[in-house]
């Protein structure tokens, strides 16, 4: 297959086509986040808040489920968190070795921001598309996920560790 002088319509687009869309949402949300007094903070904080959102008092193993990220991933964005006081985390009364994160009254209050933000983005996202269309979009979505799934070697998800800050860092210390 030709990669290059290839029709706009053509699937072998797609892949840039699809991190185009990340990149835009990427930006699109972090632009919102600064807006909404939440400087510092980046999309992947939203899925952390969102699951507290959801359900507080959760083990970390089971938003890093949740969320499709390894734990290592998930406890960097969460430091940042709880730095930033958001979030607070304890060990369960149930079994020392597993820590439960829940909301601080900061982590609270952000919420109504989150979730307009949230709604806001999804709104324009699916601006023309009835409910047929997104129930299929999302469908081949997934199937194209498994099927780069199936490709890599590990079943856990990396692609977002860009947005956590200690990859940033090393990334400039790489270019540095």
């Amino acid at each position: 297959i030709l990669m290059f002088h290839v029709s706009p319509d053509s699937p072998t687009l797609a892949p840039n086509l699809i991190s185009r869309i990340r990149h835009g949402l990427h930006k699109y949300l972090k632009q919102e986040l600064d807006r909404a007094g939440l400087p510092g903070l980046v999309p992947s904080h939203g899925l952390i808040l969102g699951c507290l959102y959801n359900e507080d008092h959760m083990p970390m193993n089971r938003i890093a489920q949740l969320i499709g990220r390894r734990k290592s991933t998930l406890t960097v964005l969460a430091d940042k968190l709880e730095n930033r006081g958001y979030i607070q985390r304890e060990a369960s009364a149930e079994d020392s070795r597993v820590k439960r994160v829940s909301l601080t009254a900061k982590g609270e209050e952000a919420r109504e921001s989150f979730e307009r933000i949230s709604r806001n983005m999804h709104e324009s996202l699916w601006q023309g598309f009835s409910e047929e269309e997104k129930r299929q979009l999302m469908r081949l979505l997934r199937r194209m996920s498994d099927n780069i799934s199936a490709m890599t070697v590990s079943s856990a998800s990396d692609e977002d560790e860009e947005d956590t800050p200690s990859a940033v860092s090393g990334r400039r210390k790489k270019t540095l």
